[in-house]
C-alpha cells in the first residue's frame, strides 16, 4: 500500500496513524490487494456534526485502487484510531467491490443489491454496519499488535 498524507492529527502521532493504516490494510485486504492500494490521508478540521471522517474513491467507482480518506484533526488518539479502522473497512468494500456508489440517482450496490439511499437510514446501511462492527476488533487488534512490539 502506498500512503501519502496532507495535514497532521493535532492529538496523535502521524507516523503512529499510517502504522494503523497498514495494519488495518493487511488485515483486511489480503497480501495481493494491498500491495495495489494507493491511499491518501487527509487529516483537517471536519463539522463533526455531520461526520469525523469519510471514505472516497479516485477516479473508478468499481474496485477502485486508489483511495482518500478525510479524518477529523482533532480527535484524539483513540477516535482517530476508530476512524481509521471504519475508513479501512470502507477501502475495502469498494476495492473488493463489495460497495459501489451511484452519486447520480443517490443509490449504492452493496454485495449485488441496490439501495437507495433517500430510503435507508445511515444506521442501517449494511456497508455501515459491517464498518461500525468491525472497528472497534480492529483497533483493539491494532493495540494487541502495538504491546507485540513493545515487548521485542
Amino acid at each position: 500500500m502506498y500512503i501519502r498524507t496532507t495535514g497532521k492529527p493535532t492529538k496523535t502521532q502521524l507516523k503512529l496513524c499510517k502504522e494503523a493504516v497498514k495494519f488495518f490494510g493487511k488485515k483486511l485486504l489480503g497480501e495481493t490487494l494491498y500491495h495495489k492500494i494507493n491511499l491518501k490521508i487527509e487529516f483537517e478540521k471536519l463539522d463533526k456534526k455531520n461526520a469525523y471522517a469519510y471514505c472516497e474513491w479516485e477516479f473508478e467507482n468499481h474496485r477502485s485502487r486508489d483511495f482518500i480518506l478525510t479524518i477529523d484533526n482533532t480527535l484524539n488518539t483513540k477516535q482517530t484510531l476508530l476512524a481509521l479502522a471504519h475508513e479501512m473497512v470502507h477501502v475495502k468494500q469498494y476495492a473488493k467491490g463489495e460497495l459501489k456508489d451511484y452519486l447520480k440517482v443517490n443509490k449504492s450496490k452493496w454485495k449485488n443489491e441496490i439501495h437507495d439511499l433517500t430510503e435507508i437510514d445511515y444506521w442501517d446501511c449494511p456497508w455501515e454496519i459491517e464498518a461500525h462492527g468491525r472497528e472497534k476488533g480492529l483497533y483493539v487488534k491494532f493495540l494487541e499488535h502495538l504491546r507485540g512490539l513493545s515487548k521485542k
